[in-house]
């Protein structure tokens, strides 16, 4: 699985923040479902590349131009990050064997999403 990036972290945060207590329940039972088929399309990717990709993030000093309370220009560093993707090496039977497991898995994942979503509207009705 991907490591996951904390300003897509940071933006589902947000999102979930302003979600009914429904869409919250529903997003909750499909996150299984959502991991498997990451999962799947990440090791398609693998077997197709015939490699995986890391993806880490490095910070760097950024020298921009700030201006002073008299609109006066001086050099601010600032702080940025880039995303390096690095190739690893893979076992692609492994891989493939991976894949097929992860297919088998989601069939039952998303009925047991369904079932709790249906759970969730029970539980929260719709308004409105």
């Amino acid at each position: 699985m991907q490591p996951v990036c904390p300003a897509a972290l940071l933006a589902l945060t947000v999102l979930t923040a302003c979600a009914t207590p429904l869409e919250r329940c529903i997003s909750t039972a499909q996150s299984e479902v959502h991991t498997l088929r990451r999962a799947i399309a990440t090791a398609e990717g693998n077997i197709t590349r015939g490699y995986a990709i890391h993806r880490s993030s490095e910070s760097y000093t950024f020298y921009d131009t700030c201006y002073d309370k008299k609109d006066r220009p001086y050099s601010c560093p600032e702080t940025r990050y880039r995303t390096i993707e690095t190739p690893v090496e893979i076992d692609v039977a492994q891989q493939r064997q991976r894949l097929k497991s992860l297919r088998r898995d989601l069939p039952a994942a998303e009925d047991r999403a369904r079932s709790q979503a249906q759970h969730c509207t029970a539980l929260h009705p719709p308004t409105g």
